[in-house]
């Protein structure tokens, strides 16, 4: 197994931007009041909000990243090694008193082996903490089932959980690794006609499948392969079908069906070598009309199969179009 390093807190640094904000403010503060020549009480409240920025978000956030990198540096941290099981992100609504509108905060649980973690994505402490996250677009997308190699602090002491210092995701070799950016996520491109990274589908499934997929190609010539993700990393599942087609060498000639159950999303593509026999028009259709409707039934392995299917018949002529 390779390992991609996808978080490290030597390469965090605490935001400068709130704290400036709070610099400006106390500037501002100090030319109302003394730079006009004019007295009162006027300007206190904003340089008193100028020193609250750069307490809150600068000097305890600087103090907090100290404490826990000289752990590390102390040898403190501990590894754990294994699947993400348990994966979860939690959406709290808290209503603020005083302008009595609602906070949402967001709070990612997952576990490897035995260490349950738990993160805050707003709290401005050191640490992997998704920071600038989105439901939609997180920074670093994790997923049961990926392979994780993490170290961490327990460093707030018992009942609190740790501090993440170091996140490290599988793949199954460099070559193998899809990464979106610096800090992005890798994950594992298996061979086989069949890969079922994000463990949906049975045996039985697959041993059905197994059975289309080996007519098909042994009377086309052509392989048409299964993949299914945990997790796309925050690609676009049409560059993740690309990415995985090329990777496999099937951009010329095969068929690719791709599922992200977790996004819901899917797509099928075609190599160029069998664009005339199946169209992206005829994919398209081939994904409205048999694949997604048993997915919204919650059916994903049915419709992986009548897909499969359907798409086998077209090429081969063996299926009404």
């Amino acid at each position: 197994m390779t390992y991609m390093t996808v978080y490290d807190i030597a390469n965090d640094s605490v935001g400068l931007q709130f704290p400036l904000i709070g610099l400006a403010c106390i500037i501002a503060g100090a030319v109302m009041k003394w730079g006009f020549g004019k007295s009162g009480w006027n300007s206190y409240p904003l340089m008193g909000l100028g020193l609250f920025l750069i307490l809150a978000t600068g000097a305890v956030p600087w103090w907090d990243q100290r404490r826990v990198t000289e752990a590390v540096a102390r040898g403190e941290a501990q590894q754990v090694e294994g699947p993400i099981h348990d994966w979860r992100l939690v959406r709290v609504s808290d209503k603020r008193k005083s302008t009595d509108a609602n906070i949402h905060s967001h709070y990612e649980y997952f576990s490897v082996g035995p260490v349950a973690f738990r993160i805050n994505w707003g709290a401005p402490e050191a640490g992997f903490a998704n920071r600038g996250s989105t439901e939609e677009k997180p920074a670093v997308r994790l997923a049961n089932g990926m392979a994780a190699r993490i170290w961490y602090v327990p460093i707030d002491g018992p009942g609190k959980p740790p501090r993440i210092v170091r996140i490290d995701l599988g793949a199954s070799s460099p070559a193998d690794a899809v990464r979106q950016g610096e800090g992005g996520v890798a994950f594992r491109i298996v061979q086989g006609r069949i890969a079922d990274e994000a463990n949906i589908l049975s045996a039985d499934s697959k041993a059905r499948l197994d059975a289309v997929l080996t007519a098909f190609d042994q009377q086309s010539g052509h392989p048409l392969v299964i993949v299914t993700t945990p997790s796309l990393g925050g690609i676009d599942i049409a560059r993740f079908a690309a990415t995985v087609a090329d990777r496999r060498g099937m951009a010329d000639s095969g068929i690719l069906l791709l599922v992200a159950p977790n996004e819901r999303q899917a797509r099928i593509m075609v190599g160029r070598a069998l664009s005339d026999r199946l169209p992206d028009a005829a994919a398209q259709a081939i994904m409205d009309s048999v694949i997604l409707p048993r997915f919204r039934r919650g059916d994903i392995p049915g419709g992986i199969e009548a897909g499969a299917v359907v798409i086998t018949g077209r090429v081969t002529g063996g299926e009404a179009r």
